[in-house]
């Protein structure tokens, strides 16, 4: 069953636009509570609150075992590139045995997008068992009566949801981690849920945005999972930033206390400019002219992107500079509504969607500007790695955007998500080339204040209450 479920909803991804995609998402809901009944009833049946629940191993059990991270997979997001930092970080500075277990590795090309930055990474990356392989390993394992525990524990929750506890009960009754890091709302809840059944001892689960509501993805058993994972105390709730974290708990009902925030990691001496000839190089394949400006982004192509919203803005600037050409390194569901809007707006010639670009580095070297008009965000890994190479960002106000930018400094904050205010702000930067130029030292020193990879493995390492190099 969740193999088809994961082919399908694989095709969709590919072939459907966002608007069909939703109506599919609210239509399963209501599928799934005509078969099994109100969420809320189901939840109000199970035998008893997480927290309660006698854990299936002793914590002598996972003495010595590895650091494990979970995620669905890893394709081209700021997530992602949070955990390959976190995972080489470890690796290179502690020697401490780590591992990714994906949910869904392999399943789309873009979910192996970063698996070749781990090429050196001395720890594993696979897949979680299978749950036909999950049940085995249980059933050798762990107590006869797990499975029904487990069941009755979880029985609330959607069948594919389910099914990943039962795969990372079984991964985590076999690997016994010291810590488990579930990382994202979709593959974080199960994650902690499995950790929390077997008995890891130190559980951490980070949300890496404001509420899932924002999202297509969203699901609402989340709302229940998070709640009650919250009752756990050893389990950790994490968020990248404090407008996430707020976001978060007021969605929630809980103190803003009960989250951490950890802010993303990244390395400002491992971002390097691109060498002018890497950039003529790629202007020339783009069709760029060599003295154009050049204003640009990378995201994935999802609504709360707002991509139409950036190439209305670009259309805007166009107007006053028909010399400018823009760039938007990329791919996701909206690929097709983007190129209809960019035919629309006359911007054929001079707007670009090359697709996703594996060298981050030199697809930002390109720019002048870097532009983001998200609706919602957590921290935005593409305006650190912009300022750590010294590119003016300009943004729209969106969730922990606000805490990645140092306003006036290394780029401009945009309140109003309206075409002309987020142009002439554009137009203003492109006028200032001395402030352009103060950029290029202000954004480095700027990130590895704010946002530095030591400072993050620090605390991440603090939170796994793991020793800063190996015993």
């Amino acid at each position: 069953m969740i193999t088809l479920f994961a082919s399908l909803r694989s095709l969709a991804r590919q072939i459907l636009p966002q608007s069909v995609r939703r109506l599919l998402v609210k239509a399963y809901f209501r599928f799934e509570t005509t078969l099994q009944g109100p969420l809320e009833k189901r939840f109000e049946r199970r035998p008893g609150p997480l927290s309660d629940f006698k854990p299936l191993l002793p914590p002598s059990a996972f003495c010595g075992g590895p650091i494990l991270l979970v995620n669905s997979g890893l394709s081209a997001g700021g997530v992602e590139r949070q955990i390959v930092n976190t995972l080489v970080a470890l690796d290179r500075q502690t020697g401490l045995s780590s591992g990714l277990l994906g949910l869904r590795l392999g399943q789309e090309p873009d979910l192996e997008f970063f698996r070749p930055a781990l090429e050196s990474f001395s720890g594993f990356v696979r897949n979680a068992v299978s749950v036909a392989g999950a049940r085995r390993v249980i059933r050798s394992l762990l107590p006869l009566s797990a499975m029904r525990h487990i069941e009755q524990q979880v029985g609330w929750m959607p069948w594919d949801t389910k099914e990943e506890i039962f795969r990372l009960v079984a991964e985590f009754a076999s690997l016994k981690p010291t810590v488990v890091h579930g990382w994202q709302d979709g593959s974080g809840i199960p994650a902690a849920y499995a950790a929390r059944l077997v008995g890891v001892p130190r559980v951490l689960i980070s949300t890496r945005n404001v509420r899932p509501t924002n999202f297509v993805w969203y699901r609402p058993h989340m709302y229940y999972a998070h709640r009650e994972l919250a009752t756990c105390p050893e389990i950790l709730m994490i968020n990248n930033s404090q407008a996430g974290a707020i976001d978060y708990a007021h969605w929630l009902g809980l103190p803003v206390e009960r989250f951490v925030v950890k802010r993303n990691g990244l390395d400002p001496r491992s971002m390097r400019r691109a060498t002018p000839e890497a950039v003529s190089v790629l202007r020339a394949r783009l069709g760029i002219p060599p003295d154009a400006p050049i204003i640009g982004s990378l995201y994935r192509l999802n609504e709360e992107k707002r991509p139409l919203l950036w190439i209305e803005t670009a259309s805007v600037v166009s107007k006053t500079r028909p010399d400018c050409h823009f760039v938007v390194f990329g791919s996701g569901p909206m690929r097709k509504e983007v190129e209809t809007a960019v035919g629309r707006a006359g911007l054929a010639e001079n707007l670009h969607c090359p697709g996703t670009i594996a060298d981050t580095a030199l697809g930002l070297s390109l720019f002048d500007i870097l532009l983001l008009t998200s609706r919602a965000e957590g921290t935005p890994n593409v305006v650190l790695e912009a300022s750590a190479l010294g590119i003016p960002v300009v943004a729209t106000e969106a969730g922990g955007t606000r805490e990645a930018i140092e306003e006036g400094v290394t780029g401009y904050l945009i309140k109003q998500a309206e075409p002309a205010i987020i142009a002439s702000r554009i137009l203003q930067v492109l006028q200032n080339a001395d402030w352009r130029a103060g950029v290029q030292i202000a954004g480095p020193d700027f990130i590895g204040r704010r946002f530095g990879i030591d400072r993050m493995i620090t605390e991440t390492l603090d939170l796994y209450r793991m020793p800063s190099s190996p015993n």
